[in-house]
């Protein structure tokens, strides 16, 4: 039996969104029924990630359809260093805070993922973007729902 690009897929995003859990527990903020922190809405990600990987894991096995399986080794790479530095953001989330440490990942994986498909940006533009998703982000949670974002633990 060989295994087929989809069980590859879901067995990658259970196993992402297993670890994501691990890193989410690592924050201090307690979720309460009353007011659910900066946890929520990872932990809402990461359960996505695991049922919607292991949907797609049964998919690929009950698929009957033989497939090869193709995985660049660019492709991978790609996934590797966007996963990395997902859970670099989030450990600099808990030491630096959103604020300071979101702008970074974006614009660093916009800049990655356009030099990637040869796209041309400029830098301004990738600053500008960076700094307006971090802003538009801030600006849902904490003033239109009333959520913290993490401060991070050096400035608290």
């Amino acid at each position: 039996m060989k295994i087929k690009r989809d069980q590859i897929t879901g067995m990658v995003l259970v196993i992402l969104g297993i670890i994501l859990f691990v890193l989410i527990g690592q924050f201090k903020k307690p979720m309460s029924l009353e007011y659910p922190g900066p946890k929520l809405m990872p932990s809402i990600a990461a359960f996505g990630l695991v049922v919607c990987g292991a949907g797609v894991f049964i998919s690929g096995c009950r698929q009957k359809i033989e497939e090869a399986i193709i995985i660049t080794k660019s492709g991978l790479l790609r996934i590797v260093i966007t996963f990395i530095a997902l859970c670099l953001y989030i450990l600099g989330m808990k030491y630096l805070g959103f604020l300071i440490v979101t702008p970074f990942l974006v614009y660093g994986l916009t800049t990655y993922f356009a030099k990637a498909s040869c796209v041309e940006t400029k830098l301004w533009i990738r600053i500008v973007f960076a700094l307006a998703v971090t802003a538009i982000i801030w600006a849902m949670y904490v003033p239109l729902f009333g959520l913290e974002l993490p401060v991070g633990e050096l400035f608290e």
